[in-house]
This record gives structure tokens, sequence and C-alpha cells, in this order.
């Protein structure tokens, strides 16, 4: 899929989110004054910075919408960052159908573009997800899922690729009262520091998207925009 143009379109609408947990990535919507971004990408009640791509500094917006479960949280800024995007049907979407996502994987300062298809969908949480076949990595979370005609249909929200039954216990071992060192390192926590890095980039390039029109049904803020 040739999407060069669709992307040219859209990618200073893209943004680093950037919070106190880290790096995710968000789209501007409306007038570019507000973006749509993970929960999980933010801190409520603390500040959030938004740039662009290339950017070393950005500004600071507030969180005027944050829904955990839903996993979405919306950023308002004083002054637009760049161009809102157009905002597509996520109901008309269909397995098979192109697409592609924008966003900043792996703590990078640049934009990073993947091709992407519907592959399916997946219900979490009583949330039905989108899933595509692009290799979602961290740091691509709040990042836009776009359909061939480069409008809005999802934001990225997770990668798929689980760690084994094994692994999971290793990292839920309690340790506590047990000493030991190997040439001065604690393997045991060492190989649970490991399990974190793993958690964070074991990828199977497969991702999921939270669908735009479920978006807008819990909040005004998109439901307006999609009228």
């Amino acid at each position: 899929m040739d999407f060069s143009n669709e992307y040219l379109q859209v990618q200073n609408s893209v943004i680093r989110v950037i919070s106190t947990i880290g790096q995710g990535s968000g789209v501007l919507i409306g007038d570019g004054t507000r973006a749509l971004t993970c929960s999980h990408c933010i801190v409520p009640n603390n500040n959030i910075v938004g740039a662009l791509s290339g950017q070393n500094h950005g500004q600071i917006g507030t969180v005027i919408f944050n829904d955990a479960n839903l996993d979405i949280a919306i950023i308002e800024f004083q002054i637009p960052l760049g161009s809102g995007v157009a905002l597509g049907n996520s109901d008309s979407v269909k397995i098979g159908q192109e697409g592609f996502v924008l966003g900043f994987p792996s703590h990078t300062n640049n934009i990073t573009a993947l091709g992407a298809h519907i592959a399916g969908f997946e219900s979490n949480n009583g949330i039905q997800l989108i899933k595509i076949d692009a290799s979602i990595n961290h740091g691509n979370s709040g990042g836009p899922l776009f359909n061939s005609a480069g409008e809005l249909i999802g934001i990225v929200n997770a990668k798929f690729g689980n760690l084994s039954s094994f692994l999971n216990q290793i990292q839920q071992t309690n340790a506590d009262g047990i000493t030991m060192s190997i040439g001065g390192i604690d393997p045991v926590l060492t190989l649970k520091q490991l399990i974190v890095e793993m958690k964070k980039n074991l990828n199977l390039g497969m991702g999921s998207a939270i669908p735009l029109k479920t978006i807008g049904s819990k909040t005004n803020i998109i439901g307006n925009l999609l009228v």
C-alpha cells in the first residue's frame, strides 16, 4: 500500500506525548488545540507535554478527559500545535481493509509510519477493539490508526505479545528474606528487571486500536465532531 500522499496530509497532526512516566503518541483533533491519546500514557494532575516530530521542546497541556477503563485521554493546549485530522467512520471498518499507523515507538523523537491491515476484532473489558497487523511497539500507544483515505478511525492502545506463564511466575516471585549474589549481582532482581524490559519490547507483529466511534460515545468532545 502506498499511503505517502495521505501521510503528508497528517504528519503534522501527530505528536509525542511526554509525561513523568515516559513517552507515548497522540493525534490532534478539531482546531489543533486538543489531542487524543491513551489514558495509560498520561499522569492525571501532572504536566503533559505535546511535541511534533523532531521538536526537542513542546507545549504543556492540560488533561480535560480521562477514562482509564476505555484507556483514552484528551489533552488541551493553549494554542494549536498543528492541524486537526479528518475523522472517519470506524463502524464501516472491515477485515482486510488497508490503513496505516503513525507514532513514536521506542522513545524516538521522529515520527514513524507503519502500514496496517484490519486483521479482526476482539473484545476486551466490554470494549470491542480493532486488531491490526502492524508491528506496534512501546511508545506507539495513543497514536492514530488511519484508514486508506487518511481519516482517523482509531487510537492504538496495545500490542499483542504475552510472556509465558513461567516467566510471569518468576516476575511475581516474592524473594523477601532471600539474599543471593553472583559477582555482586542479584540474579532474581536482574531477571525481574529483564522481564519488565521484555514486556515492553516483545512484539508479535500485531496491535489493537480503540474505535473512534466508541470514543465518541463516551465523550461529547469527540461525539460532537462525529455528528
